[in-house]
C-alpha cells in the first residue's frame, strides 16, 4: 500500500476525549486509511509532526457561513482557525427556499437600504427581484435558486473551502409564504405551506430546522406553527436549533430570558424532536443592578440547571457557546452606531455631531429611544444599556477611554443620553471598545458542562470585507479568531487538551450524526489539523479585526491540503454534508 500523504510522529488527539498518543496518520484520497507506525509505507507527501498535535478538523456548531459562502467560497477565515465543518442556516435564516420574497438576516447591511429604505426599524422581508439586483451588484452572486436543494447544488458547484451542514430557517420559510404580511399568526393554509417547504428542504438535504424568536418574521409565529415546523423536521430525523426568545423586540417590556428558554424546551418536547441544539447559550436570568460575582455565577449555574432538568426528563439537549464576552456577528467601531437612523439622515458623522448640538433635536431622539421603538438601543428591554457601551478612542477627552457610557455620565453628573450626545458633539468619530480578552467566569461555568460545544456565530469572509453603509460594520473578531481563542483561553486551560479538542470534533460530530468525521481513525474522512498549541494566536484588534489567526500549520479538508506551513493554498476541498 502507498499513501497520498503521511503525518508522522504527531501527538494524535483523536477527538474521542481519551488519552493522546504518538502515531503516524496515513491518508489516501479523501480518507484516513491507517493510524500507527507507518514508517515502512511510502507516501507522496510527508508531514513531520513531531512535537505537534494531530487532531480532527474543528466543527463550528453555529455559523452563518451559508449566507456568504458563494461570495467567499475559500472560507479562509475558517481554515486559518482549523475549522473544516460549519453548521449553517441558524437563527431562523437560510438562503433558501425562496418565492418572490427574501428574508434578510444579519449580514445584509451593505445593501439593505438600497432594497428596503427605512428611517428606523429595518424591514427584513424584501422582494426577491430587488434583492437579486443588489446582491449581484454588491456581492457578485447571482441568486438563481428557489428550492433548498438547488442552493445546496450551487454550494457544491463552487467547491467550498469547508464542509457545510445546512439547516433550513423558519424565518426564511415564513417570508416565502407570508411575504410582507408576517406580523401575525399564520392561517391554517399558510401553516400548511410552511410545513410543506420545511418537509421539502429536509428531503433535499437539510439536517434540521432553526428558528430565531428574537427576529422578524419568526418572532410573530404562534406555538402551533413553531411546534409544527419542528415536528415536520423531526419525523425525518432532523434536529431543532433555536435562537430562543430573549427579548420581545417587537413589543415593549422586560427581557423574557428564562421563559424563552423554557419555551424552546417545551416546543422540542411537544414536537418530539430527537435533538434540541440551543444556540449561543447565554444566562437565562437578569439581575439588576449589576450583581456581584457570586450572583453572576449563580445565574450561570441556574441556567444550566434548567437545561439539565429537561435532560433528566428525557430530552436530548446540547448547546453552543460563543467563546468570547463580546459575542456578536459584527464589529461596529463608531459610538454613533447607537444612533444609526439619525446618522443616516445626517449623511456624515460630522453633520451628526453638528445636529446634536440642537436641544430640540436631542429631545426628539431621546423620546424615540425611550419609547422602545429603535431595535438596537431599546431601554424598554435593556434598562442598563449604557453600562454595556464601552468607550474607546475619543480625541477630545482621552480619559473616557476604557470607561462605560454609564460611568462617563456619572462622572459628569448627567444622564446617559446626554453623555452619548455630548461625546459625539465633541468628537463624532468616537470609537467604542470591547472588554479585555479574559474569558470571564460565566464562560468558564458554561464550558465546564460536558454538553457545551463551540459556535462562532460568524460568516465566511476574507480580509477585505466591510459594510458600505452605516454603521460601516466590520466582521466580528470571532470571524477570524474565535476558535483559536476558545482553545487558548478556555478549552485547553479549563478542560485539558483532549477534552478541549473533543468539544469541537467528536462531540459535535456525534450530535450532528456525522459518523465519518470528527475523529482520527481508519475509514474516516481526512479532515485533519496539525498545530502546536503554544503557537496558536488569535487576532485581538477591535479597530481592525480583519486579520487571520496564526498557528494552524497544516489543514486537510476531505484529504485536500488547504493550509500548508501556515499558508492558505486556495485548494477548496469542502462539500455539503446533507442531512
Amino acid at each position: 500500500m502507498s499513501l497520498d500523504l503521511k503525518i508522522t510522529g504527531g501527538l494524535v488527539v483523536d477527538g474521542r476525549g481519551g488519552e493522546p498518543f504518538i502515531a503516524d496518520v496515513g491518508v489516501k484520497g479523501t480518507e484516513i486509511v491507517a493510524v500507527g507506525n507507518l514508517s515502512e509505507i511510502d507516501a507522496g507527501i510527508c508531514i513531520e509532526a513531531a512535537g505537534k498535535v494531530c487532531a480532527p478538523g474543528f466543527i463550528d456548531m453555529h455559523s452563518h457561513a451559508d449566507d456568504t459562502l458563494l461570495a467567499h467560497p475559500e472560507a479562509e477565515n475558517f481554515l486559518t482557525q482549523g475549522v473544516t465543518t460549519v453548521v449553517g442556516g441558524n437563527c431562523g435564516f437560510s438562503p433558501a427556499p425562496l418565492t418572490q420574497y427574501y428574508a434578510s438576516g444579519l449580514w445584509e447591511w451593505y445593501w439593505r437600504q438600497d432594497v428596503n429604505p427605512r428611517m428606523y426599524d429595518q424591514e427584513p422581508v424584501a422582494d426577491l427581484e430587488r434583492v437579486r439586483d443588489a446582491v449581484r451588484r454588491h456581492g457578485g452572486v447571482d441568486i438563481t435558486w428557489r428550492h433548498f436543494g438547488e442552493f445546496l447544488e450551487r454550494v457544491d458547484q463552487v467547491l467550498p473551502g469547508v464542509n457545510l451542514v445546512p439547516l433550513v430557517g423558519h424565518s426564511t420559510v415564513r417570508a416565502a409564504v407570508m411575504g410582507h404580511d408576517y406580523r401575525r399568526p399564520a392561517t391554517s393554509s399558510e401553516r400548511d405551506r410552511i410545513m410543506s417547504f420545511i418537509g421539502e428542504a429536509m428531503d433535499e438535504g437539510a439536517a434540521g430546522v432553526s428558528n430565531g424568536l428574537d427576529y422578524y418574521p419568526g418572532a410573530f409565529a404562534d406555538r402551533r406553527e413553531l411546534v409544527g415546523i419542528v415536528r415536520e423536521a423531526a419525523v425525518r430525523g432532523g434536529m431543532f436549533a433555536t435562537h430562543w426568545r430573549r427579548k420581545l423586540r417587537h413589543k415593549n417590556g422586560l427581557p423574557v430570558l428564562a421563559r424563552g428558554l423554557t419555551e424552546a424546551i417545551e416546543i422540542a418536547r411537544e414536537a418530539e424532536a430527537p435533538l434540541l441544539q440551543v444556540s449561543h447559550l447565554l444566562p437565562a436570568y437578569s439581575v439588576f443592578p449589576d450583581p456581584p460575582q457570586g450572583m453572576r455565577e449563580a445565574v450561570g449555574s441556574m441556567t444550566l440547571q434548567l437545561l439539565d432538568d429537561a435532560i433528566e426528563q428525557g430530552l436530548n439537549i446540547y448547546w453552543d457557546v460563543i467563546p468570547s464576552r463580546s459575542g456578536g456577528v459584527l464589529t461596529v467601531k463608531s459610538l454613533a452606531n447607537a444612533l444609526i437612523p439619525w446618522w443616516n439622515a445626517s449623511g456624515t458623522l460630522e453633520q451628526l455631531g453638528r445636529n446634536l448640538r440642537a436641544p430640540d433635536y436631542r429631545d426628539e431622539i431621546r423620546r424615540y429611544l425611550e419609547s422602545g421603538r429603535w431595535y438596537y438601543l431599546n431601554p424598554q428591554v435593556d434598562s442598563e444599556w449604557s453600562s454595556g457601551i464601552l468607550i474607546g478612542r475619543h480625541e477630545d477627552d482621552p480619559s473616557v477611554g476604557g470607561h462605560s457610557l454609564e460611568e462617563v455620565a456619572q462622572s459628569r453628573g448627567i444622564d446617559p443620553f446626554t453623555a452619548l450626545f455630548d461625546l459625539l458633539v465633541a468628537d463624532p468619530y468616537t470609537e467604542t471598545a470591547v472588554p479585555d480578552n479574559e474569558p470571564g467566569r460565566m464562560l468558564e461555568i458554561f464550558f465546564k458542562h460536558p454538553r457545551t460545544t463551540v459556535g462562532l456565530d460568524t460568516f465566511s469572509v476574507d480580509t477585505g470585507y466591510e459594510s458600505a453603509a452605516p454603521p460601516y460594520a466590520l466582521p466580528h473578531p470571532n470571524t477570524y479568531g474565535g476558535m483559536i481563542r476558545y482553545l487558548k483561553d478556555l478549552g485547553i486551560p479549563l478542560l485539558g487538551l483532549s477534552e478541549a479538542i473533543h468539544r469541537v470534533t467528536g462531540l459535535p460530530a456525534r450530535i450532528l450524526g456525522l459518523s465519518d468525521r470528527g475523529l482520527i481513525g481508519p475509514g474516516l474522512k481526512a479532515d485533519i489539523a496539525v498545530f502546536s498549541p503554544a503557537e496558536l494566536k488569535a487576532p485581538s484588534n477591535h479597530s481592525e479585526p480583519r486579520q487571520y489567526s496564526e498557528g494552524i500549520e497544516y489543514l486537510l479538508v476531505n484529504g485536500t491540503m488547504s493550509v500548508r506551513t501556515g499558508e492558505i493554498l486556495k485548494r477548496r476541498g469542502g462539500q455539503v454534508l446533507r442531512g
